[in-house]
């Protein structure tokens, strides 16, 4: 009996493992807060590719001249090849580009022309009149160009966090919208008919 009265105190003031359980308990706080963290910055890296890709995509149209053949069918579907490129997305990413111009008269903005690979429906003029607080001011007949895009990001990780689908960050749409006036031409031309050269039915 004596014995016991001195191996419980013994015990009690033994420290031998305690930094082990500790480790035990700690480590999957530690592992989920790096997981948490690589995914955080891989969705935001992953945001600044879209947004730069849109901004590229954007370029490339604003410096088309219109020779020898305007832009058609095709010259879209590369563009959009060269987005799910740029953006390094799983699934193939959305593009939307639009021709638009200011008719003072109306006071309104007219589509030309609009093209769409994945997002939605081409754009029309009834459609302008619900972005107007979001496209830049034009002089009466100037045009400009409107680029959509987007992509979809999904986390690398479950992070078990609600209200995320499946306990994960995504899938996240990213989206940009981009305008960009013409740089060399004052219209960017669309041909819906490229194969026949001589057709001149061009929409600028």
């Amino acid at each position: 009996m004596t014995r016991m009265k001195d191996l419980i105190p013994r015990f009690w003031r033994n420290e031998d493992g305690t930094a082990a359980i500790e480790l035990v308990l700690v480590t999957p706080i530690i592992t989920w807060v790096l997981l948490s963290t690589l995914v955080y910055f891989d969705a935001f890296r992953a945001e600044t590719r879209s947004a730069r890709a849109g901004l590229t995509i954007a370029d490339m149209f604003s410096r088309e001249v219109n020779t020898p053949a305007a832009v058609d069918a095709a010259y879209i579907d590369a563009a959009q090849a060269l987005l799910a490129t740029l953006v390094e997305s799983d699934t193939d990413p959305g593009l939307r580009v639009t021709s638009y111009s200011w008719d003072a008269a109306a006071n309104r903005y007219v589509v030309r022309w609009s093209e769409s690979r994945g997002i939605g429906q081409a754009l029309s003029t009834a459609d302008l009149a619900l972005m107007t607080d979001r496209l830049p001011l034009l002089a009466d007949g100037a045009t400009s160009v409107l680029v959509e895009t987007n992509a979809i990001y999904r986390a690398p990780f479950a992070l078990g966090i609600s209200p995320f689908t499946n306990g994960n960050l995504g899938p996240v749409e990213m989206t940009t919208f981009t305008v960009i006036s013409p740089r060399f031409m004052p219209a960017v031309c669309f041909d819906p008919t490229p194969e026949d050269p001589a057709n001149g039915d061009e929409i600028c």
